[in-house]
């Protein structure tokens, strides 16, 4: 008799077609709201602010935990991650802040945010892709979701800016909040 843990549940072949094209409509739909809310003059939200950093911080730590056993992957978040400083000092350089009747208010530069989403974004749709077709050759080991320097690398940019980013912001409007 085998045990439910011992029994192994493999992909229908249906799943596995449906499964990577969900994944990569839910990027897609996920770089457009993030393009949308990057674009434009910003109400200063300081809690919402906090929340991005946290969880940006969050899915970090969950990552570099994750990659704990494998130096070369983790050296090459943490180093996406200290990359992604200097972006995002060039990024609140590049940011105007203004206060009106209306309120506090900050616009982004749209180029350098949206450029390292779509860059990572590119890179995970291209993964999904590698794993698919891999997936799909029954001869050819499949790659490790989690084995790819370069993806992590990107994850670690992409999140370097954003905790740097908006803890500039923040910064920067410490009193006007």
């Amino acid at each position: 008799k085998v045990s439910r843990r011992e029994t192994n549940f493999p992909m229908t072949p249906a799943a596995a077609k449906i499964v990577p094209s969900l994944l990569t409509l839910f990027v897609a739909w996920r770089v457009y709201l993030r393009f949308r809310r990057n674009v434009g003059r910003q109400s200063l939200q300081p809690g919402r602010l906090v929340w991005r950093i946290v969880l940006f911080s969050a899915i970090s730590l969950a990552v570099a935990a994750g990659s704990f056993l494998y130096p070369k992957i983790l050296l090459s978040f943490g180093g996406g991650l200290l990359l992604g400083v200097p972006f995002a000092l060039l990024g609140l350089h590049l940011t105007r802040f203004e206060t009106t009747a209306e309120g506090h208010f900050y616009t982004p530069n749209t180029h350098i945010g949206l450029a390292l989403t779509l860059l990572l974004a590119g890179r995970i749709a291209y993964r999904v892709v590698v794993l698919y077709l891999a997936s799909s050759a029954p001869r050819l080991p499949a790659p490790g979701v989690m084995q790819s320097p370069l993806t992590l690398s990107l994850l670690g940019l992409t999140a370097g800016y954003y905790i740097a980013y908006y803890s500039g912001v923040l910064w920067h409007t410490r009193d006007r909040g």
